[in-house]
Formats: C-alpha cells, sequence, structure tokens
C-alpha cells in the first residue's frame, strides 16, 4: 500500500520506518528543515535501537522516502497517518491546532488531485475521547476529498518500539466507516494476523484505551513505589513481594518495579489528561490523581533520603547523577524523574555533576551550566559526596567500583533503580541505599575535608 506519515517524530518515524519494512511505500513529511536534512542524509534524528539500521536500509531501497511537501507526499496515499503532536494547553485540555491545520493541509491537497477512491486519514496521536469525531466534522466542512478517519493509538515502548511495532500485542482501530476498517486490517496484516488481535470500536473507546492503558501501567508503578515506603519501616524488601504477587497469574510481573518515580513522554502526560476529562464530564476521578501524587512525591522521598542518610544539609554537598533518560535505552528525558530530582538538589543547595550514555546533550538544554556534565560514570563520581542513580542503564551495573569508591568523597550510592548488586557493593565498601530494599551500611572511612 501507498503510506504518508505526516510528522517524522519518534512515533511517525518507528511507524514508517516499520510499514516500509513490511512491505508498504512510504513517504514522511517533516517540515523542521534540520531534522529533513538529517532523514535525507540517511542519519536518524533519535536514539531507539534497531531504528537506525532499519530505516538506513529502506531509506536506502527507496521504499522509505522524506520530504516537506505534503502535496507530494499524498498524491497516491491510500492511507495517511498524522503524527503531529498534541499538547496541553495550561488548563489541561488539548491544543487541537496541529492536528486540525496538517489534517486540512492534507485534504485540501487531496481535494486538488481528486482521485476516485477513499483516503484513510489515521490519527496516531493520543488524544482525549471526542477528538476523532470533532476531526472528522471538521474536515468533511473544510474538503470535498472523500476521507474517513479512525483511530489508531500507538503502545510503543521508547528502548523496544521497533520490537513493539514488528509484534504488536494489539492494534486498536476506532471509527465508524467499516470501509476504513478493511483497510486497516489490509495495512496491518502481516502484523497481526491473528483477527483477535485486530480490535475495532468506535472513536471514543479507542480514544480513551490509550489512555486506559497507560493510567493502569502508571497505577502498577505507583502502588509498588508506595509498598517501597512500608519496606523501608518494616524492615521488607521489595522485589520479594514484587515476586511474591507478580507470579499470581491474575497479576503478572509488568510493571511492577519500583524506583524513584516513572517518566516519559506518555505516562505523566496520559494520566493527568484522564483526570481533566474526568473533570469535563463533571467527575472528580481520585483514583488518577493518587497515581500522579504518588510519582511526585517519590521523587521528593528520593532527595530527602539523601539528606537525612548523609547526615547533614544538602547544601555544599557534591552529588553525582548517573543517568539522565527517563529509562535506559533512549536519550528522551521528558518527564524524567532526573529533571525533579537534580532541580530538588539544586535548590537545596547541593553541587551536581551528571553523566549519561545518550541523554546528557538534552538535559543539558534544561540546566545549562547549573550542572557540571560528565562524559562517564567514574569521572563523574571522583570527588563526590554521594551517588543518585536514576536511569537503569545496564552498564552502570559492571562499572569499577572500588576503583569508583577510592576516588569518593564519602563511598554512598542511592540506587533509584534497584539494579545494582547489594554484594558488590558491599564488597566495593559502598553505602548503599536502594528503593524499598534492605540497605548496606559499611563503616565508613571519611577523606578528611580541607
Amino acid at each position: 500500500m501507498d503510506v504518508t506519515i505526516i510528522g517524522c517524530g519518534y512515533v511517525g518515524l518507528v511507524t514508517g520506518t516499520c510499514l516500509a519494512s513490511i512491505g508498504h511505500t512510504v513517504r514522511g513529511v517533516e517540515k523542521d528543515a534540520k531534522k529533513l536534512k538529517t532523514l535525507l542524509d540517511g542519519h536518524c534524528p533519535i536514539f531507539e535501537p534497531g531504528l537506525h539500521e532499519l530505516m538506513q536500509e529502506h531509506f536506502a531501497s527507496g521504499q522509505l522516502q522524506f520530504t516537506d511537501n505534503v502535496k507530494a507526499a499524498v498524491k497516491d496515499a491510500e492511507v495517511v497517518f498524522l503524527c503531529v503532536g498534541t499538547p496541553s494547553k495550561p488548563d489541561g485540555t488539548v491544543d487541537m491546532g496541529f492536528l486540525e491545520g496538517a489534517g486540512k493541509e492534507v485534504c485540501d491537497a487531496l481535494a486538488e488531485y481528486n482521485n476516485d477512491y477513499m483516503v484513510t486519514i489515521v490519527v496516531k496521536s493520543t488524544v482525549p475521547a471526542g477528538t476523532n469525531r470533532k476531526l472528522y466534522g471538521f474536515l468533511k466542512e473544510q474538503t470535498r476529498a472523500h476521507v474517513q478517519v479512525v483511530s489508531n493509538p500507538e503502545f510503543l515502548k521508547e528502548g523496544t518500539a521497533v520490537q513493539d511495532c514488528m509484534n504488536p500485542d494489539r492494534i486498536v482501530v476506532g471509527g465508524e466507516s467499516r470501509e476504513a476498517f478493511l483497510v486497516m486490517r489490509r495495512l496491518y496484516d502481516p502484523l497481526v494476523k491473528p483477527e483477535e488481535k485486530f480490535l475495532t470500536m468506535n472513536w471514543e473507546s479507542a480514544e480513551l484505551t490509550k489512555y486506559a492503558a497507560n493510567s493502569m501501567l502508571a497505577a502498577r508503578i505507583s502502588f509498588m513505589n508506595e509498598m517501597t515506603i512500608l519496606c523501608e519501616q518494616y524492615g521488607a524488601d521489595v522485589e520479594d513481594i514484587r515476586k511474591g504477587i507478580g507470579s499470581d497469574s491474575r497479576i503478572g510481573p509488568a510493571f511492577l518495579k519500583a524506583g524513584c518515580g516513572y517518566g516519559g513522554s506518555c505516562f505523566p502526560k496520559d494520566v493527568a489528561a484522564l483526570e481533566h476529562i474526568s473533570r469535563a464530564v463533571g467527575h472528580e476521578n481520585l483514583f488518577v490523581h493518587v497515581i500522579q501524587t504518588i510519582n511526585k512525591n517519590q521523587k521528593k522521598r528520593f532527595v530527602d533520603k539523601i539528606e537525612n542518610k548523609l547526615g547533614r544539609p544538602l547544601a555544599g554537598a557534591k552529588i553525582a547523577v548517573w543517568g539522565l533518560a527517563f529509562k535506559a535505552d533512549t536519550d528522551d528525558i521528558r518527564e524524567s524523574a532526573a529533571l525533579d530530582v537534580i532541580r530538588y538538589l539544586l535548590d537545596k543547595g547541593a553541587q551536581v555533576k551528571a553523566t549519561d550514555p545518550k541523554a546528557m546533550e538534552n538535559m543539558k538544554q534544561i540546566f545549562k551550566d547549573e550542572v557540571e556534565w560528565s562524559q562517564d560514570p567514574v569521572t563523574c563520581a571522583a570527588g563526590a559526596d554521594a551517588v543518585a542513580l536514576l536511569t537503569d542503564w545496564p552498564q552502570y551495573t559492571t562499572l569499577p567500583f572500588r576503583k569508583i569508591a577510592a576516588t569518593m568523597s564519602s563511598p554512598i550510592i542511592f540506587d533509584g533503580r534497584n539494579c545494582l548488586h547489594r554484594d558488590v557493593m558491599r564488597d566495593a565498601g559502598f553505602q548503599y541505599y536502594p528503593i524499598g530494599r534492605p540497605a548496606v551500611e559499611n563503616t565508613l572511612r571519611l577523606k578528611n575535608r580541607v
């Protein structure tokens, strides 16, 4: 099939590349000149495991193309994906400007061609219930092009997005056109052979499915984070509890890892949006409100623990931060726990030195010279009073910890992701404080300070 992708950001680029890899001809439209040049040079503008190689392969073959010309891109299109931003306004409502603008531009171009076949416009963006119905009504008023609109929310996890796209748990399509449903079934047929994995419903159900899924997953994480408080008070181990409840077939093991708070482009935004759209119909959604409160408190509790265990005010303390991305295998810092933790540390007067394998350049745009930047965790920790580990990069588990301990002012690690091995920390001479797990409290020999 001939497919056009409007917006080559994270979702658009992953979707377009994966569709090209299963045989569709894909044209990606990107209006940002810098990003477009990167794409036309055959380079991937974002870090996502496996995406760069897949993109290069199909770009070289011509199966995947890029342009800034909407009219040319939709000339032969059977399916047009809208993957543009839907940012929140200050009052919590969604700004439809980009979505309506992109949809109208597509429809105006299609109307000029006056094709005799239907084009299916696919809204990939996460939007509140009722948005696709409003968009369809808007487009029908604005154009004479023969189009249908469907909602097709994405369920990609950063770090495994290519795998998620190629092997989806399900494909959700919302709309009111049987013909459009058949088009989408043909589009995704190589990826979802079993009929039960291809789910059709109305627009509103599809829109709410995305919010419900992300809010449920955020709730599981927040529940375990709340359990860490009890674990630390009673001497229990949250990892044992995770295994104990995760082995229950009614619960399952996914998204039960405790830490210093969830982040990313989806969970915080979608949970907040679900609270807002609940209020819009006169319902106070206490459930999603508590999820957000727990997540915010968890980050503050992490900093409070650092101050408490150091036994001194954080003013003047040197804290090394390992990890800035909201999770491993991405350079995405949106709503990362590191944003809040670093800000709390700075507000308390701490000196922060930070590092990350992929996300450091993005974080520099936020904190600039408020933070000292280091290219590796060993250098970052030298002279520090404590390390705060905030992203579970696998390479952080294999560091030369004895060497690191010897260079620190006081060898203390606060593990916000519970990813280090307690025995390794003990043998290396660290004071080690994970989240909701028993600490390792070696006797410290602090270096004399000048």
